[in-house]
């Protein structure tokens, strides 16, 4: 969805987005001026979700085919032997 600043790691990002939709659910509820913090809030909303996801999902998933790509490799080259062995 949104390409991630690589300076701060994935779950720092996640917290730092749930924080800012907290302090602007917190500045909607103790101001008046509600109205035009609606859009950050929903803006603050999808990145805070899309965050999470990534932290809960998309990482381990990337890891976990890092490991099976390097079982693959591992499976392949012990078929070339046994080919060659023959």
């Amino acid at each position: 969805m949104l390409t991630r600043y690589m300076g701060m790691t994935a779950k720092s990002q996640s917290y730092l987005f749930t924080f800012g939709f907290v302090l602007t659910l917190l500045g909607m509820a103790l101001t008046e001026m509600w109205l035009p913090m609606v859009a950050g809030a929903i803006i603050l909303c999808g990145l805070m979700v899309e965050s999470w996801i990534r932290v809960a999902h998309i990482i381990p998933m990337h890891d976990e085919i890092r490991t099976l790509q390097k079982q693959i490799t591992k499976l392949q080259s012990e078929i070339r032997t046994i080919e060659f062995n023959e």
